[in-house]
C-alpha cells in the first residue's frame, strides 16, 4: 500500500496541471493542504482520511464546474482509490473507475490513467473477475514501463502475481514476482526489493513450502516489531505459524493486532485468520464467531475471494459442531461461488466437506459423487502447487523434485546416480585419507625432531656452567616434550573421525558422509593451524569444540543437544590455553556418557573466570561412569582411550613437579532417587594477560 500511496500523491499533485486559468483556485487549494496530504500518505494518519477525501471531492467539483476534463478523470480515479479501495467498497470502486476511464477517453492528456487502470483492476480482482483484472493491471504496467516509472511497474507486476496466486496458477505467480524483484534490484532500491519478499513469502505458504515462506517473511519484515507491521502481512505470518503447529507463536502475533482499532478492510482479514487458527485447533465453538463477523464485512465489501474462503471455513466449523444443516447451507453457497470463478482450492475443500457430510447421513451416492469431484480438484490443486514449486526452485532442484515424483519409473537411473556419487565420494575420501596419511607422517617426523632437539638440549645442559643457562635449557626441554605430547592428540582425534566417515560410506549415507567430510575438512584445517602454536585463544578452542560437537551430532543423528556458555567477564580473545585441552573431556562425555543413553542427551560446557583462574565445567546427563565401565567390560572390542591420559601428561609437564594437585576433577552425578544422572568434569587453569608475546599459562 505504500507504493500506492506514493502514486496517489503524485497524481493528486497532477490535479493542479490546469489547461486554463480557471483551474488556478484548484491549484491554490492543493498548495494549502499539500503538507497534510504528504503526512497522511507517509505516516498513514487515520485522522487525515476525511480532510483528504474532502480535498479530492472539492477538486472534482471544481473541475466539473470549469469543465476541466482531465481534472474530472483524475478526481474520479482518486475518489475510487480513497472511497473505494481505502474503504473496501469494491462496487463503488468499479463504478468510479469506469467513469474515470470514460473521462480519460475524452481527455487529450493521459497523465494519471495508470491510477484508473489500477483501481479498476483492484476492484474486479476483489470480485473474482481475474481475467479482467489481469487486463487492467497489464495496461497499467505497459504505461508505467513506457514512461519509465519503475515504482508503478513493480507494483503492477506484484498485483498480477496476486491475481494468479488467487486463481491457483502458482507458476505464473512466481514468474511475475521474479520479474518484480529483478526490476527492483535493477534500479538499486533495497527497500523496494524488500517489499516484494512479503508477497513472495505468502506465495510459498500457498504451495506449502513453509521453510522458504518463513525465510522470506524474515527478510521482508527485517526485524521490525509486530506493532509496526501491516495487519494483512502479520495475519499471513500468524497463519504460517499455525500451519506449522506453532500455536503459541501464532497467538503471540495475533495478540499484537488491536482488533478494536483496525479498519474494516484490515479487521475482516484478522477475523477470518484468527478463526482459522481455532479451526485448525478443532476449537469450532471459538472459531465460529470470528467467521460470522468476518463474513458480514466481506459481504458488505463484496470481496468474493474472501467470501468464498469465509463460507467454506464456516461450513467446516458448523460440521465440527454437528450442525449439518448449517454446514450444508454455507458449503453449497461457497462451492457455487467458487465454481463461477474456478477457484479450485475452495472447490476442493468444499467437495471434501460435502462428501463427508453426505457420508454421515448415509447418502452414499451423493457422497461418492462429491468424493470423485474432490479427488479431481485435489489432483488439480496439487498439480498447480507442483508447478509453483518448479517455478520457485532452481534447475537442479527441479530435476531432484522430478526424480522424486517419478521414483518408480527412474529407479535404475537413481541407482546409477547413487553409484556415481558413491564413487566420487570414495575418491574424495581416498584423497583425504592420503593427505591425512602424509600429514601424520610429517607429524611423526616432527615429533622425532622434537625429541632429537630435546636430547641435544639435555646434553648441552650438562656442558653449561651457570645455573641460569642450565635452567633455560631445562625449560626448553619441557616445552618440546609438551609439543610432542600435543602432537599425539592429532592422530588420536583423526582415528575417531575416520571411523565415523567409514560408517557413513559403508551405510551408503551419501549426504551425511558429504556433510561430515565438509565439517571434518574444516576441523582438520583448524587443527593443522593450531598445531603450530603452543597456545591458542579461548575463542579458537571454542570454535573447534563447536565444529567437533556438530560432527558428533550429525554422526549420532541429533541424539543430544549442547550449549557453550562463556562468562561475560572473560575476554575470549585474550585468554590463552593449550590447544585441544577441553576436547578430550567433551569427547569422553559424548562417547561414554551420551551415546549409550536411550533418551535425548544434553551437554553443557561452562567457562568462568575467578581472579586469575579459568574454570571449565563439562556436564552431561549420560549413563554415568559406573554403567559405562560395565558396558566397556562387556564389549568384545575394547578400545583404550588415550585422550585423557595424553592431556594429563601435557598438563603435568606444564605444571612442573612443584604442583601436586590434579588440574581436573571428575564427579559422578545422581538424581533424587540415587540413580546415575550423568558426569561433571571441572578443569582449572591459571592464566594471565600478557602485553607482548603470549606467556605460558600455569595450571
Amino acid at each position: 500500500m505504500r507504493i500506492f500511496c506514493t502514486i496517489l500523491l503524485l497524481l493528486l499533485a497532477g490535479l493542479v496541471r490546469s489547461e486554463d486559468g480557471q483551474a488556478d483556485s484548484v491549484r491554490a487549494r492543493v498548495d494549502r493542504i499539500e503538507g497534510k496530504v504528504i503526512h497522511h500518505l507517509i505516516h498513514k494518519d487515520d485522522k487525515a482520511d476525511e480532510p483528504l477525501a474532502a480535498f479530492v471531492m472539492q477538486a472534482l467539483d471544481d473541475s466539473r464546474r470549469v469543465g476541466y476534463t482531465h481534472g474530472i478523470a483524475l478526481g474520479l480515479a482518486c475518489q475510487a482509490a480513497i472511497d473505494g479501495i481505502g474503504k473496501g467498497n469494491w462496487v463503488l470502486c468499479e463504478k468510479l473507475s469506469r467513469e474515470s476511464l470514460d473521462w480519460f477517453g475524452k481527455s487529450d492528456s493521459k497523465y494519471g490513467i495508470t491510477l484508473a487502470y489500477y483501481t479498476m483492476g483492484f476492484s474486479v480482482f476483489a470480485q473474482s473477475q481475474f481475467d479482467e483484472a489481469l487486463h487492467y493491471f497489464g495496461l497499467a504496467r505497459e504505461i508505467a514501463h513506457e514512461s519509465g516509472s519503475h515504482l508503478e511497474e513493480v507494483y503492477m507486476l506484484t498485483m498480477s502475481s496476486d491475481v494468479y496466486r488467487e486463481r491457483g496458477d502458482y507458476g505464473k505467480a512466481f514468474d511475475f514476482l521474479r520479474q518484480s524483484i529483478q526490476l527492483s534490484e535493477s534500479v538499486s532500491d533495497p527497500h523496494l526489493t524488500k517489499m516484494q519478499y512479503l508477497p513472495l513469502a505468502g506465495l510459498f505458504v500457498q504451495i506449502e513450502d513453509y521453510a522458504s515462506a518463513e525465510k522470506y517473511f524474515r527478510q521482508g519484515l527485517a526485524g521490525q516489531a509486530p506493532e509496526q507491521t501491516d495487519p494483512w502481512d502479520l495475519s499471513v505470518y500468524a497463519e504460517l505459524m499455525t500451519r506449522q503447529h506453532k500455536y503459541d507463536s501464532a497467538l503471540y502475533y495475533y495478540g499484537h493486532m488491536d482488533s478494536a482499532g483496525l479498519k474494516p478492510t484490515e479487521l475482516r482479514i484478522f477475523l477470518v485468520s484468527k478463526g482459522e487458527y481455532y479451526l485448525l485447533r478443532e476449537d469450532y465453538a471459538a472459531a465460529l464467531p470470528y467467521f460470522i463477523k468476518g463474513l458480514v464485512i466481506q459481504r458488505q465489501m463484496n470481496d468474493r475471494n474472501q467470501i468464498m474462503r469465509c463460507l467454506v471455513d464456516m461450513a467446516k466449523a458448523y460440521a465440527g459442531l454437528g450442525d449439518n444443516a448449517a454446514a450444508f447451507k454455507y458449503v453449497n453457497e461457497g462451492v457455487a461461488l467458487a465454481r463461477l470463478t474456478d477457484a479450485r482450492q475452495y472447490i476442493r475443500d468444499g467437495c471434501r466437506l460435502l462428501y463427508q457430510l453426505y457420508d454421515k447421513e448415509g447418502r452414499t451416492d451423493s457422497a461418492y459423487s462429491y468424493y470423485r469431484q474432490y479427488i479431481t480438484m485435489k489432483d488439480s490443486v496439487m498439480n498447480d502447487q507442483l508447478k509453483g514449486r518448479f517455478a520457485s526452485y532452481g534447475f537442479e532442484q527441479q530435476i531432484r523434485l522430478l526424480n522424486q515424483d517419478k521414483e518408480l519409473e527412474d529407479a535404475c537411473l537413481r541407482e546409477e546416480m547413487m553409484t556415481k556419487n558413491l564413487l566420487i565420494l570414495g575418491i574424495l575420501v581416498l584423497l583425504l585419507l592420503t593427505g591425512i596419511y602424509v600429514w601424520v607422517i610429517r607429524l611423526k617426523r616432527r615429533n622425532e625432531e622434537h625429541r632429537r632437539k630435546r636430547a641435544e638440549d639435555e646434553l648441552e645442559i650438562e656442558r653449561l656452567e651457570g645455573e641460569r643457562a642450565k635452567a633455560a635449557l631445562l625449560q626448553r626441554a619441557k616445552e618440546l616434550e609438551v609439543q610432542a605430547l600435543r602432537s599425539q592428540m592429532n592422530p588420536h582425534f583423526i582415528f575417531n573421525c575416520l571411523n565415523a566417515i567409514n560408517r557413513f560410506v559403508l551405510g551408503h549415507e551419501t549426504e551425511a558422509a558429504s556433510d561430515y567430510l565438509t565439517k571434518f575438512s574444516r576441523l582438520m584445517r583448524m587443527i593443522m593451524n593450531h598445531s603450530r602454536h603452543s597456545y591458542i585463544t579461548l575463542s579458537e578452542e571454542i570454535e573447534v569444540l563447536q565444529l567437533y560437537l556438530d560432527m558428533e551430532r550429525l554422526r549420532f543423528k541429533d541424539a543430544f543437544d549442547y550449549s557453550i556458555i562463556v562468562d561475560n567477564e572473560i575476554d575470549s580473545d585474550e585468554v590463552r590455553i593449550p590447544p585441544l585441552l577441553v576436547q578430550p573431556f567433551v569427547e569422553n562425555a559424548v562417547w561414554h556418557g551420551l551415546m549409550h543413553k536411550d533418551e535425548r542427551g544434553s551437554l553443557t560446557i561452562d567457562f568462568r573466570l575467578s581472579e586469575d583462574q579459568l574454570t571449565c565445567v563439562i556436564r552431561d546427563n549420560g549413563i554415568g561412569r559406573r554403567e559405562a565401565g560395565q558396558l566397556r567390560s562387556k564389549s568384545a572390542e575394547k578400545h583404550k582411550s588415550m585422550g585423557l591420559q595424553i592431556t594429563a601428561e601435557r598438563m603435568a609437564l606444564l605444571t612442573g613437579a612443584e604442583e601436586s594437585r590434579p588440574f581436573f576433577l571428575i564427579e559422578d552425578l545422581y538424581d533424587e532417587r540415587g540413580k546415575p544422572a550423568g558426569t561433571r568434569v571441572t578443569l582449572i587453569v591459571r592464566v594471565n594477560y600478557p602485553t607482548g608475546e603470549p606467556a605460558e599459562p600455569v595450571i
